[in-house]
């Protein structure tokens, strides 16, 4: 069976968000296709300020797992640098202090550097050296763990770079969840390192086609379980789900302060129900209206009771991950352009389309009023979900990867 190491700098513990859900996905994938996944985790910072961390049963997907600097009890992870217990503490006084209603310099939520990016040290090349030795496949989680490429005797047909987002599309401005800002051509040259770039969707796949030449394409969407049926839900509830990110703070709050309330004054029976880490950035935002349930742990419930669930992105790259979450559940969906980015053509019919705040507002509350309107969308989502998102569909051309042979010649940059 062939040893396939994941090399990752994500704080991974369980398919807590998104990112961290589709690279549990790929692992699983590689388990279909016949070969061991293990995951390497070189750099003691993906652990942030949490000194201790507690591994869900999804983690079970990979043979091994290692990590850096930390000590290991079961599915116990703790931290062996004392700075980030007293960076814990400091973060847990700071939130009490804004609950208390204090507000100053020392009470702000300082986020750690985006460990993803962070430059790779001697000792992280050193932990991939020995922990990736037989190693048959490398697939470095984002182009910044390219770096890992060096460390282990493969071919290059044998490596490959999980893209996530395509980053230089980002402005500096909406980089506020502290995501790396890179050029166009850096990122471009970090791809071309992989023997093949796993792309999330359509979008991100065309733009290496055409600006790399000599690096397979793998087109891997995130995949779901669709249910058994579509759930049209109550009249009187909206559902955003989404963890603590730019793109989502920045949307919901777009929502909020543009949409909802033309949408709770024609419907006063209405509540939107908010549920991830995302509602840590909304504090200052307190009413009857709207819950922020915080981090949810079974998610199946909100979703069936549900009528619309909402994205109302105004930025982000990548495949967004709960709008397939929620077509596999058979919801209607309102959402806008860069919500529906790079799937236009598969989900164009089964998703109500709004881009700005008057058309929002109107689609949410045509959906809201229409029980058989939600039913017909929610229907036309399971349909997609289930042809183009299952695990079966998304994730065959990885698997074929996984188990080819054929060698990839260097890459060749497209300079534009």
């Amino acid at each position: 069976m062939r040893n396939v190491v994941f090399v990752s700098r994500q704080r991974l513990v369980g398919a807590t968000n998104g990112s961290s859900s589709y690279l549990l996905q790929l692992a699983a994938a590689a388990r279909r296709a016949g070969c061991v996944p293990h995951l390497v985790q070189p750099s003691p910072t993906l652990l942030g300020r949490y000194p201790v961390l507690r591994l869900g049963p999804e983690m079970h997907v990979f043979a091994t797992h290692r990590i850096r600097g930390v000590v290991r009890m079961g599915d116990w992870i703790f931290s062996l640098d004392p700075r980030i217990y007293a960076d814990a503490a400091r973060a847990v006084v700071s939130m009490i202090a804004r609950r208390l209603g204090l507000r100053s310099a020392w009470t702000r939520d300082r986020q750690r550097p985006y460990s993803i990016a962070l430059p790779w040290t001697r000792r992280d090349r050193s932990f991939v050296r020995r922990h990736a030795r037989g190693a048959e496949a490398v697939v470095a989680d984002y182009m910044f763990q390219a770096e890992a490429f060096g460390e282990v005797e493969v071919p290059r047909s044998r490596t490959a770079i999980v893209m996530h987002d395509l980053f230089h599309s980002r402005r500096p401005a909406e980089a506020s969840d502290s995501v790396a800002i890179v050029g166009r051509l850096e990122e471009v040259n970090m791809l071309s390192r992989a023997g093949a770039v796993i792309a999330i969707q359509q979008c991100e796949a065309d733009f290496v086609r055409r600006n790399i030449i000599g690096t397979q394409v793998v087109l891997a969407p995130m995949a779901a379980e669709p249910v058994a049926a579509a759930q049209p839900g109550r009249s009187d509830r909206v559902l955003f789900v989404g963890s603590r990110t730019a793109p989502n703070s920045d949307g919901l709050r777009w929502f909020l302060d543009q949409v909802w309330p033309a949408v709770a004054q024609r419907r006063p029976d209405v509540v939107l129900e908010v549920a991830g880490s995302v509602c840590h950035d909304f504090a200052d935002k307190p009413s009857r209206r709207v819950r922020f349930l915080g981090v949810v742990k079974d998610l199946d419930a909100l979703y069936r009771r549900a009528g619309v669930v909402i994205s109302p992105l105004r930025f982000g790259s990548g495949l967004k991950v709960k709008l397939i979450e929620a077509m596999a559940k058979g919801k209607a969906v309102v959402a806008g352009e860069v919500t529906l980015q790079g799937v236009e053509l598969l989900c164009g019919d089964a998703v109500a389309r709004a881009d700005d705040a008057a058309e929002y507002a109107g689609r949410l509350l045509a959906m809201l009023a229409d029980a058989g309107a939600r039913q017909s969308l929610g229907e036309a989502a399971l349909r997609v979900a289930r042809s183009h998102f299952s695990a079966g569909a998304a994730h065959r051309e990885f698997e074929e990867w996984l188990t080819s042979t054929s060698s990839a010649p260097a890459a060749q940059v497209i300079r534009r």
